[in-house]
Formats: C-alpha cells, sequence, structure tokens
C-alpha cells in the first residue's frame, strides 16, 4: 500500500470507531473490566511481595567471634564476610554496645546487679549479616562457618525456607491469576469483536467485490483495534489507581497499627500503563484480525443474499 492509502485507511479507522461507537463503546467497556481486574491483582501480588521482602531483610545471621579475637581479626573477617557470595550487608555489633542494649532490656535493680558481679562484658563481637537471596541461605551459612575465628552462628532457617516457599507460592498464583484472567480478557474481546465484525459484514462484502485486498480491508480494523486498545489501558490503569488510593485510605489505619506501609501507585503506573496498552492492542488487533478471517473468503457473496 502507498502513503496516500495508509493515510486514508487510518482516517477510516478513527472514523469507525465514532461511526459504531456504541459496538466500540462496549468493547472498551468489556476490556476495561478485565484489566481492573488484572491491574488489581497485580498490586495485590505487588504489595505482598514487598512485604515478603521486608520480612526477608530482618532475616539476618549473627556471626559470633571468639572472645580472644583482636581488633585486627575482626576486620579481617569483615573483609571476609563480605567477600562471599550472597552479602547483602555487615555490621560489627561491638559487645560493649550489645551489652548496653541488654542492660537497657533489664530492670534497673537487675541491671546494677548484672554490672555489680563482674566488670568483664559477657558477650562477644558479632557481626550482624543480611543475605541478598534466602534462596542461598544454607549454602551462605556454610561458607561463614568455614571462616576463621568464628565461635558460633545464630541464623533462623525454618523461617527463611518459609519465606521462601511462600514467595514460590504467590509467584505461582500471581501467574496463573493473571493467565487466566488474560484468557478470558481475549475470549470476550474475542466474541465483542466477532459481533462488531458481523454487524459491517456487508461494508467488507462490498470492499470485497470492488476488488479490494484482504490488507486494505483489515487495515481499519487493525487501526480501530489499536485505538480501543489504547483508550481501554489508559482509562483502565486510571480506574486501578483510583481504587487502590481509596483502599489505601480506607486501610491506612490497619497498615498504620500493624507497622505497614502500601506501595506507591506511582511507582508503577508507567509500567502498569505500558501492560495494559499492550493487553489492549494485542486484544483489540488480535481479535479483529481472527474474526475478519471467515469474512475476507466470502469475496461478496453477502451482496448477493441480500
Amino acid at each position: 500500500m502507498t502513503g496516500s492509502s495508509i493515510k486514508y485507511l487510518t482516517k477510516e479507522g478513527f472514523r469507525n470507531v465514532w461511526t459504531n461507537r456504541m459496538m466500540s463503546l462496549a468493547s472498551i467497556c468489556v476490556l476495561m473490566s478485565c484489566l481492573v481486574l488484572i491491574g488489581t491483582a497485580a498490586m495485590v501480588f505487588l504489595n505482598i511481595d514487598t512485604l515478603l521482602s521486608r520480612i526477608e531483610e530482618e532475616n539476618v545471621i549473627m556471626v559470633y567471634a571468639k572472645d580472644e579475637t583482636t581488633d585486627e581479626q575482626l576486620a579481617k573477617m569483615e573483609e571476609e564476610i563480605n567477600a562471599l557470595d550472597n552479602i547483602k550487608e555487615v555490621e560489627l555489633v561491638k559487645k560493649e554496645d550489645a551489652w548496653e542494649e541488654q542492660l537497657a532490656t533489664m530492670d534497673k535493680a537487675d541491671a546494677e546487679f548484672f554490672k555489680g558481679v563482674s566488670s568483664e562484658i559477657p558477650l562477644p563481637d558479632a557481626y550482624k549479616v543480611t543475605v541478598e537471596s534466602l534462596d542461598q541461605f544454607d549454602a551462605t551459612v556454610e561458607d561463614l562457618n568455614g571462616l576463621d575465628n568464628i565461635d558460633i552462628i545464630r541464623e533462623n532457617k525454618d523461617l527463611a525456607q518459609k519465606l521462601v516457599s511462600i514467595r514460590q507460592g504467590i509467584s505461582i498464583i500471581a501467574i496463573v491469576v493473571v493467565a487466566v484472567l488474560f484468557a478470558i480478557s481475549l475470549f470476550i474481546i474475542s466474541n465483542t469483536i466477532r459481533l462488531t465484525v458481523y454487524s459491517r459484514r456487508l461494508e467488507i462484502s462490498i470492499m470485497k467485490s470492488v476488488g479490494a485486498t484482504n490488507s486494505f480491508v483489515r487495515f481499519p480494523f487493525v487501526v480501530e483495534g489499536m485505538i480501543l486498545g489504547v483508550l481501554s489501558g489508559s482509562v483502565s490503569l486510571g480506574i486501578v489507581w483510583g481504587f487502590y488510593e481509596f483502599a489505601v485510605n480506607q486501610f491506612s489505619g490497619l497498615l498504620n497499627e500493624l507497622n505497614l506501609n502500601a506501595i506507591a501507585f506511582a511507582d508503577y503506573a508507567l509500567p502498569l500503563l505500558g501492560i495494559f496498552i499492550a493487553i489492549g492492542i494485542v486484544c483489540g488487533v488480535g481479535g479483529s484480525l481472527v474474526t475478519m478471517s471467515k469474512y475476507l473468503n466470502k469475496e461478496g457473496s453477502e451482496i448477493s443474499g441480500v
């Protein structure tokens, strides 16, 4: 097709959206409903994933040094820990600071008693190690056990394994839910567009009768599908955003009591918009192309039946 043909057919696509505005509105509403469900599910799973990430950050490994370890050996130990794989952060906890914190949790009488028992601090120096990924938790603990001047290592292996299992389960559920909603979207949109194309079968048949090629006939419908997809995606983002902010405001008191913060929707707005528009275009264009194929092969038979 020439440039002028593409320009003409593009205009026809925009014109068709308005001319068949009731069917266009029906397609947009159906697709919006599916996209809103997908967006809502995505934000729920993103919040759960963020919560799990925060819990993971609290699941640290405490590495206690032997009593006779010198400052030089502690510094070397820190370098060796940082050199290991899967290490996110290493923080030195001096025994003096740990002892003061421990005394602060006691009653005044108990604190005075322990201070008077001995001038020596009954705690070792330690390193608070935060790992990058809980999937490699066991291997990291094993590597730490192989370092010099290590007395004991305290870690919560059971919690780490549970968090990994929960994250994997949430990921599988999220993929299944989004996939099912996407399949439902394709099915509903295909049937809606099928009705649209069916109502315009005579128009398609006339174009075929005067010698129009399949690509010439398809192009306005492709443009129309893209327009419907972009409109549906954009409006759906606004609806999901509004629902999300409303829900966060409604549950703000509960979130504050649990010391939790909902993720900011603005951080995910652009990626979600891109995904929504992509899904909308795929559904709109794909549905148009698939449902048009039966009418493109009739070669004007609809006219003869009129």
